[in-house]
Formats: C-alpha cells, structure tokens, sequence
C-alpha cells in the first residue's frame, strides 16, 4: 500500500510539474507576442533625485497624452495623469497635474508646466514633477490620439455616467452630436473629444474627464478575454513611447492585474484651495502654493 501510495504521488508531480512548465511556457509565448515591438527608450534625469517621495510599495508611472497624432512628435502635453500602483493595498491612484501650473522647468526657468515636453520631451516633464512637487516617477509612457483611439475601440468603448447640455454642445462643435443623458456609451473618437472638451468649462473639468475615462479603461480591462488583452497590448506597446524597459513590463503587469477589481481614486494638483490665477508676461498661469500641494500628494499617494 505504501509503494502504491509513492507510485501516485510521483505520478502526481509529474502532472504538477508538466502543467507549470506548460503554463510557464504559455506566460513565456504571450510576453514575447506582446513585447515583440516594443522598443523603451532610456530616461537620463537633469535634476537630483535625492529626497523625492518614494516607498518600495508604490510604483509611479507618469502617463502624458500630447496634443497631436503622433507620439513620437516633440509637442505640448495636453494631459499628465501620474498612475500609482499600490501592491500592499492592491490599489491604484490617478493624479492629475493641471497643464497650466507656473513652475520651474528646470534649464528654462519658470513657465507652463505643459511646455516642458516641447522643450525635450517628457524626460524633462519628468524632471520638472519630480523637482516641483518631490515625488519619484519610476517611468512614463507617452501616447498621441491615435493610440488613445486604439485603446478604447480595442474595448469595445467605454460608457460615461452622464453627458450633460455643456458637453454636448462642446462635443457638437467637434463634430461629434451626441444628445445629453445618462449612461452614454462612446466610441475611442468620441471618447477622445469627450476627454478634450474646452468650451463652456474650466481644465479642472476637462482633467477629472481624463481621469473617469482612464478608470473605464481599466475597468473594462478586467472583463476583457485574455486574448483580446494581449492583441490590444500588443497593438499599444508597438506604439507608445516609453521608458519602461521591457524587462520590467511583464512584473508592472503582474502588479497591476490584482488592483483592476479595487477601481481607482483621484486627485487633483493644485488641489483645491491651494491655487490661484495669475497673469505673468500677458500668459494666464495657475499660481501654486507648492508646499500645500507637495502634502496633499504625500497624503493620498503615501497615506502619510
């Protein structure tokens, strides 16, 4: 009875062992299917990095939407939405940095925060976060409105809680007639103008679109079929600029994955109450109390 007991053991770690090295070997041929264009590009810091906020837990990737099709083009940023992935509390964090904050850009002095990009990219937008507001980004990943398109298409859409009579009337001067209502769903050119809407609102507005849109998409990720995520991911990666080196893709995934069910929650910067208008040689600028809002990052990234 012992010897038939080993007999089945041994048996059963063969089937053990074959299934991990079929599932190894499947993860192995779908990192490979989706990285297969995917090229990063090397992030050199000008400013010291000393100091920074930053925990072993957090991981910061700066996402920044520029103003235009091509990713690869040397343009303003329309939009910096930095997404914090939490792996102790398996949450994920999406704050905004307002386009028109006056801050100092290292090398050019103070200006836009939003010029930054046009000066060398978004390493130095990068830089001027780091060293304006003492957070640590670990990456960034810069998309233009093509890649925007693809992501949301590439999921079926995404549907808005509510278009209301503003944004419809800004969305029709784009071209794009969509009555007001509740439970709008949108397409990835639609979805776009939606995040891009001007008219009628201030850019806080705009922002917190960006942000509810970028929760969808990582909400309409977790239902999503694996072989629809892969195809899609693979379609982005080839796409995107980045400066995640390929390497360390499949662990940022691994960590994103267990926050998907969790939603997101947001912030501003400025966050409210610690901003003010300006107007600095005939430019209109958001005037920042930089200590209020370094706290208010600490705070909701942090928790401290």
């Amino acid at each position: 009875m012992a010897k038939e007991k080993k007999h089945i053991l041994r048996k059963l770690l063969c089937v053990l062992l074959v299934l991990a090295l079929l599932a190894a070997g499947a993860a192995y041929w779908a990192y490979a299917y989706v990285t297969k264009e995917y090229e990063s590009v090397t992030l050199v810091h000008k400013t010291d990095p000393t100091g920074l906020m930053h925990t072993d837990d957090v991981t910061n990737i700066l996402l920044i939407g520029i103003d235009t099709a091509d990713a690869e083009a040397s343009t303003r940023s329309d939009s910096m939405i930095l997404l914090s992935i939490d792996k102790k509390h398996n949450t994920l964090k999406l704050t905004s940095f307002m386009r028109d904050m006056y801050v100092d850009v290292p090398g050019y002095g103070f200006t836009k925060l939003t010029h930054a990009c046009a000066y060398e990219g978004p390493g130095l937008t990068v830089d001027t976060i780091e060293s304006n507001f003492r957070i640590r980004i670990d990456g960034y990943i810069k998309i233009g409105y093509d890649i925007f398109r693809l992501l949301v298409d590439g999921l079926d859409g995404v549907t808005v809680p509510e278009i209301d009579d503003v944004e419809s009337a800004a969305l029709a001067i784009e071209g794009v007639k969509i009555q007001p209502g509740k439970d709008i769903h949108l397409n990835g050119d639609q979805a776009l103008q939606y995040c891009r809407i001007r008219k009628g609102q201030s850019d806080f507005q705009r922002t917190a679109r960006q942000r509810e849109v970028l929760s969808l998409i990582f909400r309409k990720a977790k239902s999503a079929g694996p072989f629809k995520l892969l195809k899609l991911a693979r379609s982005v990666l080839g796409a995107v600029e980045s400066s995640i080196p390929q390497k360390e893709l499949l662990g940022l995934g691994m960590k994103i994955l267990p926050c998907l069910g969790n939603g997101t929650t947001q912030q501003q910067i400025p966050a409210d109450g610690s901003w003010w208008d300006e107007t600095v040689s005939g430019m209109m600028v958001l005037a920042v109390d930089f200590d209020k809002n370094i706290e208010t990052i600490r705070t909701f990234i942090y928790g401290s």
